[in-house]
């Protein structure tokens, strides 16, 4: 995804940045841009400011209710949109471009890893 001429990065969505600050500086040196949000109306409005994005990345602290709806309103515009959660199951998208990374920490290298092996993919 770096080295893609298109690229339009990811959309964090989050509640609380702590958990997912490292995950965000991680992709940022790796030339990934990053936008984030909490909840559906910021998660619309920053996906229409990008012009869309690569990839929607759910943190850990987001729930259930929330991961769903952001992830199928999402979806909905955009139908090739990649997900990939730290947190909550999003398996109503069913398996195409969906990465589950619920047993990684966002903020570990580990987890870092995972994500960037996954948005190399796209």
């Amino acid at each position: 995804m770096p080295n893609d001429a298109r690229n339009t990065g990811v959309l964090l969505l989050r509640d609380d940045p702590r958990p997912t600050r490292g995950l965000a500086q991680a992709l940022q040196r790796e030339d990934v841009a990053v936008d984030a949000a909490a909840g559906l109306a910021e998660a619309r409005a920053a996906f229409y400011r990008a012009g869309g994005h690569d990839c929607l990345v759910i943190g850990p602290d987001v729930s259930p209710g929330a991961a769903r709806q952001v992830a199928s309103s999402l979806r909905n515009l955009d139908p090739q949109l990649a997900v990939a959660t730290f947190g909550p199951s999003v398996r109503h998208l069913g398996p195409a471009r969906v990465a589950h990374l619920a047993g990684f920490h966002p903020g570990s290298r580990a987890g870092q890893g995972a994500l960037l092996r996954f948005l190399l993919t796209l």
